[in-house]
């Protein structure tokens, strides 16, 4: 069936290019658009991608096989999907089905209602250029390159525009596949990895192989991953906290591999035992956690982690993007955002490891250095967790009339776990990490695979103010759901030193100060967003001497002043 669908698409594909392409719709462009009614109707049970890789034409060719459960009664299946590619036929097990699309969007008329509750699946076949990605993983679609050696080296890189650039599919977070197989037809001096478990690879016979891998697990969307490359395996096991033994993997490209076996050594063991040590198990340890080596920086796909940062000792003596896409394996895979709104779950919190992997490497200046310069790139121009719904490409515009956090979903949701960790003690913030991605505070002996959770900033609230016994309500609101930094400001009153919080909208922040008076370092509470320091003068006391809490300072400029800067490369 493989090589019928690669001769009649090499043919179409001729007739294709010849065609004018279609607009491009802000649907396809953008990821986690709210859903219509008709997505809402159904969740996915399993897809099966099928790919014929024609590398020398930039193209793909093939069918994905949806497979959904109904949550209400379904007449017509509605999906997402590129206008780039040429529908080759959609059917069912009994024969052709009817179909309407457009630019973004294909509805497929069932030929009988589907009761809720139960499943039913349609193929649809299709053939043609996916979009190029021109700089991924910043910005979506396929990479087309080739190694060193000359040979081709090809990636997938869709978070923020989605799985329906490359097959017919539910592009939300509500559209995790329970299962997936996936089917990669490449000349047979490549090789095709990707997630989960490799099944089988056959040879087609004409110099080609197809490789056949599945997964058993909810997977992101986005975190399904293309692979392909002239690719040496660097295996090896690992006995998590759990008694998993997990297989570890690295696909590194040929002439890389002394560089890939050294950095495996060095690198790989040493993160994975300080995340199950910290939060806990690696949640797939069944089917394998893996890298691969790719023609683009990095991206946190399930179980086959692309890295491409080229195997450096950067400046805290590790690998920062082998060690953030990592985080990623536990916050925003198996626990991933309910909706984009809150996707500093997933990159605030992986950012805030890494000051904690500073400090129990290197100790804690390093610590405190790696801590300043994510705090100097805040912005807080926009909430990093919005409570109106935004979609990706709403979500990181953050320069003049975008509502976004941008890249304060980084550098400002890991200070704000770090101000959290002062106001309800670290024992207590560790409990509450645990419990946001697995639901227990000890789950050390949880067996893979582990359970998916969708979480919301409001869920992590409550998590952590039932572990710490206190409302916080007016930390989220004040961090979370506001853009502006509170201010403190100092003065000298009396013969007393009067501090005040300066909030956005005047609300209510009982936030405790660290101060040292005389040289003693005390905990100031507040009351109605003041404090009085009695018989001292500012030149008496040093205020959060070891920047416990996160505020505004004259280091980081406004928001304005902040957009005014010249553009920086993205993070």
């Amino acid at each position: 069936m493989i090589k019928v669908i690669w001769i009649l698409a090499s043919t179409l594909l001729l007739a294709a290019c010849a065609q004018t392409l279609p607009v491009r719709s802000p649907i396809t462009m953008d990821s986690n658009i709210a859903m219509s009614d008709n997505l809402r109707l159904y969740s996915i049970a399993h897809y099966a991608l099928r790919n014929d890789i024609l590398v020398d034409e930039k193209a793909i060719a093939g069918s994905g096989e949806i497979t959904f459960r109904a949550r209400s009664p379904m007449t017509i299946l509605e999906l997402d999907f590129d206008g780039l590619y040429t529908i080759d036929g959609v059917s069912d097990a009994e024969g052709e089905l009817v179909y309407t699309r457009d630019e973004a969007k294909i509805v497929v008329t069932l030929r009988n209602e589907v009761a809720a509750g139960a499943t039913d699946t349609v193929t649809i076949a299709y053939h043609g250029q996916p979009r190029e990605a021109e700089r991924a993983p910043w910005d979506g679609g396929f990479v087309w390159d080739k190694s060193a050696s000359g040979k081709p080296w090809i990636a997938t890189a869709l978070q923020g525009e989605g799985c329906d650039l490359w097959w017919p599919c539910k592009d939300h977070p509500d559209g995790e596949p329970a299962s997936m197989d996936l089917y990669f037809t490449v000349p047979s001096d490549l090789t095709a990895a990707s997630n989960g478990v490799l099944v089988d690879v056959s040879d087609e016979g004409d110099g080609r192989s197809t490789f056949h891998w599945r997964t058993s697990v909810p997977t992101n969307t986005y975190g399904i991953a293309l692979n392909i490359g002239p690719y040496v395996l660097i295996e090896d096991t690992y006995t998590a906290t759990n008694g998993t033994e997990i297989p570890v993997k690295f696909w590194a490209l040929e002439e890389n591999e002394e560089k890939a076996r050294d950095f495996f050594d060095r690198e790989f063991a040493l993160n994975i035992a300080f995340f199950e040590r910290m939060v806990g198990p690696y949640p797939w340890g069944q089917e394998k956690l893996a890298l691969v080596e790719t023609p683009h920086y990095g991206m946190e796909h399930q179980t086959i982690v692309a890295y491409g940062a080229n195997f450096a000792r950067m400046t805290y003596g590790f690998d920062y993007i082998l060690h953030h896409e990592l985080a990623h394996e536990w916050f925003g895979n198996v626990m991933t955002h309910k909706s984009s709104s809150d996707l500093w779950l997933h990159e605030g919190f992986a950012t805030f490891m890494q000051p904690e992997f500073t400090r129990q490497r290197l100790g804690d200046a390093a610590y405190q250095a790696i801590s300043y310069r994510t705090f100097l790139s805040i912005e807080s121009c926009n909430p990093i967790a919005p409570r109106d719904y935004m979609s990706l490409g709403e979500l990181y515009f953050s320069d003049e009339g975008g509502n976004g956090p941008g890249g304060d979903i980084y550098g400002k949701g890991s200070w704000v776990l770090r101000s959290l960790g002062y106001v309800i003690g670290e024992d207590s913030l560790w409990r509450s990490i645990r419990r946001l991605v697995y639901d227990t505070t000890e789950p050390a002996m949880l067996k893979a695979p582990i359970e998916t959770r969708f979480r919301s900033t409001d869920d992590f609230m409550n998590i952590a103010s039932d572990e710490s016994g206190t409302d916080l309500a007016w930390f989220f609101e004040v961090y979370a759901r506001r853009g502006p930094l509170p201010v403190m400001t100092v003065t000298e009153l009396d013969g007393n030193v009067v501090l005040e919080w300066q909030v956005v909208d005047e609300l209510d922040f009982p936030m405790p100060l660290p101060v040292r008076i005389n040289g003693e370092m005390s905990r100031v509470e507040f009351s109605a967003n003041r404090a009085t320091l009695h018989n001292v003068s500012k030149a008496d006391i040093l205020i959060d001497p070891d920047m416990a809490i996160l505020r505004k300072t004259d280091a980081v400029p406004t928001c304005e002043e902040r957009r005014a800067e010249p553009e920086e490369s993205p993070r």
